[in-house]
């Protein structure tokens, strides 16, 4: 495409279709991180940095990251070059960009669409970029909330000046907050590993929030780390009061798991325990504890007499992963916005102007005298009725109004005779009557999910039967998609399917549900998820 007029010169039907392929890839994108590694991020950002590039036109981009404390050194890490001529001779330094650098710190962007834009206090900034060979550049700061910036974003084009609109601008911040959520939480992942290491290392010399419980005595020991993180206080660390304590304030829907793990623990049937549950502390509120236990004693029957454990506050990742999630229920949400306006688009309106032109035509037909253009007008009528009919269709995939008017069950046979229609597929539905009340936000998500599993069997099963099944199942909704294809690894998929699974899987966590793949090279394929049927997206 040409980066030119990106967002704005297209006709609007292009214009629509570049929008929605970059909403789609953004959300794509958002789900890349969910479950990473710290090891696996570097390559994910390597990746969607070059999608990225590649659908908007950069020629050259680098996310820069910042280390030392305070932020002393921003050293670039990830690149992208459209042409290995694009490729700098000298390795990039921050001394080369001062005036940028200033910018970055002070959580500014710099939009610049001719370096003859930059200021004067910024010279060295444009002199090394006319060496590099810079025409324009956009650069975004990578910032969590007030916290300090993680890096910076930068997309330069080398081979002509160009113009940043404000919408393309805003969708590369979201691309850029992608980006910064997954750099915070490697970093906070990679914190968390270092520190359970130590955090074991200080168990066994036992010295970091450490408890023992003596039953036989009745005696409990806390340290002074656990009685500040529980917020234990002095007048009810006699006897078992601390453990006591303990049990009342863990939070109500987190308690009768933690108990029940404790308990197996206490009866033998665990050797070791390790859960993570959110505590109210009397004085900070809810917090989210990661909690390792043993015993080291047990009586005759088994049952513990001496154990020992240790707790750690891991508030902060939780708030970061729940701040992906999110973004992600954000993006998803903008996405399905974005499709309907598409789809409302296309169906008030240009369906409605090729019928109005197929009506001409017609009469054009009729008013013909000669048997050549009667015949031509007929063609010309036929094919734009076809072609009103495949943008009726388009509109329906992208927005099926069925599902808000009928409900979910409807809109799953609707799309299931539309497939055999098509003659694509030879499905079976087996669709029961639902007796609940479903969710907007379920019925979307499990609509959604069999839309993506039966693109999938006509695209890589290598098969033409396929089944749906939809019945209600422990107050919720269970869905299955089975075919008899050529199957696959799930630990393995191909790299163009495994961009659908991740959003399936993404959708239904978002959902509460949950989602399993069952196949194997040449045993089919079954997808089965499950949600609870009013439950509203977080």
């Amino acid at each position: 495409m040409n980066p030119q007029v990106f967002g704005g010169g297209w006709p609007v039907a292009e214009r629509r279709e570049e929008r929605f392929e970059f909403e789609t890839l953004i959300s794509d994108l958002s789900s890349r991180f969910i479950n990473r590694t710290p090891d696996e991020v570097d390559s994910e950002i390597e990746d969607a940095l070059r999608l990225i590039c590649e659908l908007v036109g950069i020629d050259y981009a680098v996310l820069w990251q910042w280390s030392g404390t305070p932020l002393a050194v921003i050293t670039p890490t990830h690149f992208y070059y459209a042409q290995e001529g694009f490729q700098p001779h000298e390795p990039l330094r921050q001394e080369l960009f001062p005036w940028c650098r200033q910018q970055m710190l002070a959580g500014r962007m710099v939009v610049i669409s001719s370096l003859e834009e930059l200021p004067a206090e910024a010279a060295v900034d444009r002199e090394n970029g006319r060496l590099l060979g810079i025409k324009s550049n956009l650069t975004i700061p990578l910032a969590v909330g007030g916290e300090p910036p993680v890096g910076a974003l930068s997309l330069n084009t080398l081979l002509a000046e160009r113009g940043w609109t404000d919408a393309l601008v805003m969708r590369l911040q979201l691309v850029a907050q992608v980006f910064t959520n997954a750099l915070a939480r490697r970093r906070h992942d990679q914190n968390l590993q270092e520190s359970e290491a130590r955090l074991a290392a200080g168990a066994e010399l036992a010295g970091l929030a450490f408890y023992e419980v003596d039953f036989a005595e009745k005696a409990t020991y806390v340290d002074d780390r656990l009685r500040q993180l529980c917020g234990i206080p002095p007048e009810r660390e006699r006897g078992l009061d601390a453990l006591e304590f303990w049990m009342e304030h863990l939070h109500p829907d987190d308690r009768e798991r933690m108990l029940d793990e404790r308990r197996e623990l206490h009866d033998g049937r665990m050797e070791r325990l390790s859960i993570e549950y959110r505590y109210l502390h009397p004085a900070q509120g809810e917090k989210w504890i990661q909690h390792l236990a043993g015993v080291t004693r047990r009586d005759a029957s088994g049952r513990a007499v001496y154990t020992y454990g240790v707790l750690r506050d891991v508030t902060e990742r939780k708030q970061v992963e729940n701040e992906m999630r999110d973004l992600s229920r954000r993006l998803i949400r903008a996405q399905e916005d974005e499709r309907a306006l598409l789809a409302r688009e296309l169906h008030d309106d240009v369906t409605q102007r090729l019928a109005v032109l197929a009506i001409e035509v017609g009469r054009i037909e009729l008013s013909t005298l000669g048997a050549t253009q009667a015949e031509a007008m007929q063609a010309v009528r036929e094919g734009l009725t076809r072609l009103s009919e495949d943008v009726h269709s388009l509109a329906y995939q992208l927005h099926p109004s069925v599902l808000e008017e009928l409900g979910l069950a409807e809109a799953l046979r609707a799309e299931c005779e539309r497939r055999l229609r098509q003659g694509w597929l030879d499905l079976s539905a087996n669709i029961e009557p639902l007796t609940t009340v479903v969710g907007k936000d379920a019925a979307l998500c499990l609509f959604r999910l069999a839309q993506e599993a039966l693109n999938n069997v006509a695209r890589h099963a290598g098969t033409c039967a396929a089944s749906v099944t939809l019945r209600e199942m422990d107050g919720g909704l269970l869905l299955a998609v089975r075919d008899d294809g050529i199957g696959f690894d799930p630990e393995h998929p191909r790299a163009r399917m495994q961009l659908g699974l991740v959003g399936m899987r993404e959708r239904v966590l978002l959902a509460h549900g949950t989602l399993d793949i069952e196949s194997a090279p040449s045993r089919g394929t079954t997808i089965v998820a499950w949600v609870p049927a009013a439950g509203e997206a977080r």
